[in-house]
């Protein structure tokens, strides 16, 4: 490709190139940090700003964008496009598909709906620009590029270059910010930055005010006259240091969305952005805030542990730091929080600035222990999202998979135009029988939906194909698939490779991104916001999951074996009285056998090979299975189990009160204590007696604490209060989420005085349900230990 004169950008990028000088060629490799695409007259621009070994990188490409259309529609006389050209393409219906190429991105979005207004429909016409030209070319994150260079500031330029993916990742730059403000006045006092750039440190605090108090030991510190010294100064420290990465706690919601409001009080542009352009923050609703910034990735601290499947009891900084540094914010309770910030600004800035820069160095350690960067990137590399639409699976499917499908000849359609079917039945559950068991072990299929993709060759292009094909197969649930003619089977077979690899090199973050990315396969496909989908893919999954439950469990019986409960991929099997002492090798023989047993019934049944792989996971020394609520059967999805190990004994909940956050200490102490007397076969009714007459004296006063976060802000519910918003209410400001406790006058905020706590709801809310579930099996009733049942005022 010739290269082009890049777009007109804003005036002071203008002064950069007015002043930039040209290189000859070079090869660069690169991670893409941000993509965009911009019309500057009638042309369309991408352009991808990455990281480098040699600093930020900006490729430009002149493009034209793209979608399809049917070869026999008419277009309407009035649309504008730059070529419609025919292809060997068919749509889904098997009619032959011409692509209509466009000047600009806006030129594509009229036609587009003068399209959809004169009924033709449009394929594809939903892809972004920047979108299709990497999945067209398979970029997952990193490039490498070679082409004439242009120095533009700190901005190496490359236009029109020639792009290829590459396996590659830089030393990021990587900055953590924080301020501290008047929560009252809402003045600035502060800002933190703490950098990190290949191993090095650099840390400075911008301080509103004179020098005061004892800041020798501080040289970090600088001191500006007025706040909007404290703005101006941290813009240019910003540049200065250049990150590739800003993270934060709450960083977007809350510093750069109020920095963003002081720069634009002050008439100061917010541009923070690479070759200085603006921070755009947008609220979307349900989903938090979001801050674009061209040539650099915000990353949020909570939202980013959550998508990664971190767990916490909350994601307060305190609370993560003290989980997983064993250190915490150096101060922890929020209303002392307010006073003493104030105070430190007043009396000791210093100590202010120490605290300031603290909650900075705590959020890096926390990326850091947690392995976060190291594992967005790799789901990058693994999935082709870009660092700022990671967890985007709908997207990440079409970036596999549009392309491939492209080259097996077909076009798709618009994401809006598909048609609905009937939800998929989901994971099947073989009815737990209530009961304490001795000695049960666990088999879990592993990776159990890719793995029935992988064999059942399941995808969109099987089932497209189907019977077309000369070579095909039927499934247990009776849907036919092309044997040969498929994508997303082979792929995952290679991500399966790859995560063995990644295990064995202990890679943990790229095991754990390719695991993430095909988990996500089977929800996308069952999405009525995906392009691809139809309910033959996610019932066939579901279905054949089903299949493989109850036949594995059937075959288990006829070998006597008690099956005491199975869920989606697992299954719960009593062993034998004397198998008990070996139960490992038992386990692992048994499990031998149903691979065997599946390998041979699905080539004899259905002609596929078995990618099935079924795992002995544990062994419960005793098991119970809790009574369900209403005494119907035994509970779902719920069970405990206790573990002996080389570290002695331990009990493992799952879907128990121990382990919900919005239960209290009291509830979960309770319930593990109540489950350790019933497996060690010791004295319940004295146990529940006393625990209650405890509670009344007050000894659990600080167990009753309820936590609740809060969906919207307290002052919109406004069709019904629960307790916790009740309480929110109450601390007279609007707070993500709430702790509080139960009075005789109701929900009260931990805040506010509450020693009139309703003792009675806490029997009968807390205690009470989670003996209820477990009392029944030992022939025992609540009621009968307890007595007559009481009410709370406020149950």
């Amino acid at each position: 490709m010739q290269a082009a004169n890049p777009p007109p950008y804003r005036k002071n990028c203008e002064n950069c190139c007015s002043n930039s000088t040209y290189k000859l060629m070079e090869t660069i490799l690169a991670f893409i940090l941000t993509a965009h695409s911009e019309d500057e007259g009638d042309k369309n621009y991408l352009r991808f700003l990455c990281a480098s070994d040699l600093g930020p990188v900006e490729i430009i490409f002149i493009n034209k964008p793209v979608f399809f259309v049917s070869s026999h529609c008419r277009l309407p006389p009035n649309i504008q496009y730059l070529e419609r050209k025919p292809l060997t393409l068919r749509t889904f219906s098997r009619i032959n598909a011409d692509a209509l190429y466009f000047r600009s991105y806006n030129e594509m979005l009229q036609a587009r709906y003068l399209l959809k207004s004169n009924c033709i429909q449009c394929y594809e016409s939903d892809i972004r620009p920047e979108d299709r030209f990497l999945m067209e070319r398979f970029i997952n994150g990193s490039v490498r590029v070679n082409g004439k260079v242009r120095e533009t500031g700190l901005l190496k330029r490359m236009v029109n270059p020639e792009i290829k993916a590459a396996d590659y990742t830089p030393a990021f730059k990587v900055l953590s910010l924080d301020i501290e403000t008047n929560a009252h006045t809402g003045e600035l006092y502060s800002i933190a930055l703490h950098m990190v750039d290949n191993g090095k440190e650099q840390k400075i605090v911008i301080m509103q005010g004179e020098q005061a108090g004892n800041v020798a030991n501080e040289e970090y510190v600088h001191f500006v006259s007025s706040e909007k010294e404290v703005v101006k100064t941290f813009l240019s420290v910003f540049h200065s240091f250049d990150p590739d990465l800003i993270i934060g706690w709450h960083v977007v919601g809350f510093d750069l969305l109020f920095l963003e409001r002081k720069f634009r009080y002050y008439k100061i542009p917010f541009t923070l952005g690479r070759g200085n352009r603006p921070v755009k923050i947008e609220e979307k609703k349900g989903a938090g805030y979001f801050a674009h910034i061209d040539g650099r990735v915000v990353i949020d601290g909570p939202s980013a542990l959550r998508n990664n499947f971190y767990t916490f009891e909350n994601y307060k900084l305190e609370t993560v730091a003290r989980k997983l540094l064993g250190t915490g914010k150096a101060i922890d309770n929020e209303e002392d929080k307010v006073a003493e910030i104030n105070r430190m600004f007043k009396e000791d800035k210093a100590a202010l600035a120490r605290y300031n820069i603290h909650d900075c160095v705590l959020v890096t350690d926390i990326f850091k222990k947690t392995n976060l960067i190291p594992m967005i990137v790799e789901r990058t590399k693994v999935s082709g999202l870009l660092m700022d639409k990671i967890g985007m699976t709908t997207r990440a499917f079409d970036h596999f998979y549009l392309p491939r499908i492209h080259r097996k000849g077909f076009v798709a359609n618009d994401c809006n135009d598909v048609e609905q079917g009937a939800q998929s039945a989901g994971g099947h559950v073989i009815e737990p029988v209530a009961g304490i068991y001795d000695h049960v072990v666990v088999f879990d299929f592993k990776s159990l939906y890719p793995s029935i993709i992988r064999t059942f060759k399941i995808d969109p292009l099987s089932r497209l194909i189907g019977k077309e094909g000369k070579e095909y197969h039927s499934i247990p649930s009776g849907h036919v698939f092309s044997s040969k003619e498929h994508i997303l089977p082979d792929f995952i077979g290679i991500l399966m490779q790859k995560r063995e690899q990644a295990k064995k090199e202990r890679n943990m973050p790229m095991s754990q991104a390719i695991k993430i990315l095909m988990n996500s396969f089977y929800g996308v496909m069952g999405s009525y916001g995906c392009r691809f989908y139809h309910p033959d893919l996610p019932n066939s999954i579901t279905s054949t999951g089903r299949f493989l439950l109850t036949e594995t469990a059937r075959y288990l019986e006829e070998l006597d074996y008690k099956v005491l409960y199975g869920d989606t991929d697992s299954v719960f099997v009593q062993l034998k009285e004397h198998q008990s002492g070996e139960y490992s090798d038992v386990s692992l023989h048994l499990a031998k056998n149903l691979n065997e047993y599946w390998r041979q019934r699905l080539k004899d049944d259905f002609h596929v090979e078995s990618f099935l792989e079924l795992e002995f996971e544990t062994c419960f020394e005793k098991l119970c299975l809790p009574m369900a609520r209403g005494f119907q059967g035994g509970a779902k999805k719920r069970y405990v189990g206790k573990v002996k190990d080389s570290q002695g004994e331990k009990l493992h909940f799952v879907g128990m009160e121990y382990v919900r956050s919005d239960w209290t200490e009291l509830a979960k102490n309770f319930q593990y204590q109540l489950y350790e007397k019933l497996f060690n076969l010791q004295e319940v009714e004295a146990f529940v007696k006393n625990y209650i007459t405890d509670l009344k004296n007050g000894r659990y006063d600080n167990d009753l604490i309820y936590y609740k976060r809060l969906r919207k802000n307290a002052h919109e519910y406004t069709k019904t209060k629960p307790p916790h918003v009740k309480a929110a209410l109450m601390l007279g400001k609007e707070v993500g989420e709430v702790y509080y406790i139960m009075t005789m006058r109701g929900p009260v905020p931990v805040q506010q005085e509450h020693k009139d706590i309703d003792y009675v709801h806490y029997i009968d809310k807390q205690i009470r349900p989670i003996a209820d579930s477990a009392l029944p099996l030992l022939g025992k009733s609540f009621d009968a230990i307890y007595g007559i049942r009481q009410r709370s005022l406020f149950s």
